[in-house]
């Protein structure tokens, strides 16, 4: 090799390596360009919202933003609020937040909003407070549509046993109030068995153990999440002698709402009747789409959306009402259904 060549050759390495430099340092400042997102989850220990804080940071990302680590308020909502503060605290422009209680959401949502940082709520509604969006389902439908597959199937009469959610929340609310009011106008004579949960599975199997145990006339059982009520029903009924197919002599009736991978795996089994499926994949990709546009100075108006639902008021807040989806057997294979799009 002649001096030239080797001059040559070191020439082009050096060259190569400082296009290198500078593409990573182009590379950094893009990063840093990036707006930084907050994700609050009120907890992540049951796979409802471990999936939804999985694809709620995926569109996050999608859209523009450097995700900051979710925060996991473990059910406290004393905790959410130091959660957020602290997401703030990191740089945080935007906030996407699932609240661990509608009224302790409150003075969160005051404190972010003295700082200029615009929160999206989604799944459940603050009591109060101004957000930049609020995208849910209308979950008092919800529980209209459980009702009605559950009455029907139980031919309008007999007792169900309804194992109620949060009532701090406005889903726990909601799903209860929807049920109910149905039942008391489209089926009277059916009696009502209400347990509290608080959205946790060993209380919800504690109650769904005293209930079938003590009412052996029970026809029907409405689990407001079966994220994490379903598997305790489901061992309760086994361990009793109860469980069996949908069809079968004396099946119990089991209707649920969330429509988690579990849900369709027993609706496919034939063990769990109907699950009122929530839009989780449209939850993440409307809260990382109005994020987006709170940073972008983007406002929205009541009326119909391009994507199949209805901004509706709020208080003064807007409200994304998101369709929920009736899943049987006859569609629990969907791959449009989140359940089924869980390891994407």
């Amino acid at each position: 090799m002649n001096r030239f060549t080797g001059r040559a050759s070191r020439s082009i390495a050096i060259a190569a390596v400082s296009a290198l430099a500078l593409g990573a340092v182009a590379g950094q400042a893009a990063a840093q360009d990036k707006p930084k997102l907050g994700y609050s989850a009120p907890f992540l220990t049951d796979p409802f919202q471990a999936i939804m804080a999985n694809q709620t940071l995926k569109a996050v990302e999608e859209a523009g933003f450097e995700t900051l680590p979710p925060t996991n308020a473990n059910g406290d909502a004393a905790k959410q609020s130091t959660d957020v503060r602290n997401l703030i605290s990191a740089g945080a422009k935007a906030l996407i937040i699932n609240p661990t209680d509608s009224q302790a959401i409150a003075p969160v949502l005051e404190f972010a909003a003295e700082k200029g940082v615009p929160a999206v709520l989604i799944d459940i509604a603050p009591a109060k407070g101004k957000t930049a969006m609020i995208v849910r389902a209308d979950n008092k439908g919800i529980g209209a549509k459980a009702c009605e597959a559950v009455g029907a199937a139980m031919g309008g009469e007999g007792k169900v046993l309804s194992l109620m959610g949060d009532q701090a929340t406005t889903n726990g609310r909601d799903r209860t109030t929807g049920f109910n009011d149905c039942m008391k106008e489209k089926f009277p004579k059916v009696e009502i068995i209400e347990q509290p949960t608080n959205w946790k599975a060993d209380k919800a199997t504690s109650a769904a153990q005293t209930v079938v145990t003590t009412t052996p006339d029970l026809k029907a059982i409405y689990m407001q999440s079966d994220s994490v009520m379903l598997a305790g029903v489901l061992n309760v009924l086994k361990s009793g002698g109860k469980l069996t197919k949908v069809g079968e002599p004396n099946h119990i009736f089991l209707a649920s709402v969330d429509g988690t991978p579990y849900a369709m795996e027993q609706i496919r089994a034939g063990y769990l009747d109907v699950a009122v499926a929530q839009p989780l994949d449209l939850y993440a990709k409307y809260g990382a789409f109005y994020a987006k546009a709170a940073l972008e100075g983007k406002t929205f108006q009541a009326g119909p959306t391009d994507h199949g639902s209805e901004i509706v008021p709020v208080g003064d807040n807007l409200m994304d009402y998101l369709p929920a989806t009736v899943v049987t057997k006859d569609n629990a294979s969907d791959p449009s259904l989140w359940g089924n799009q869980a390891d994407k």
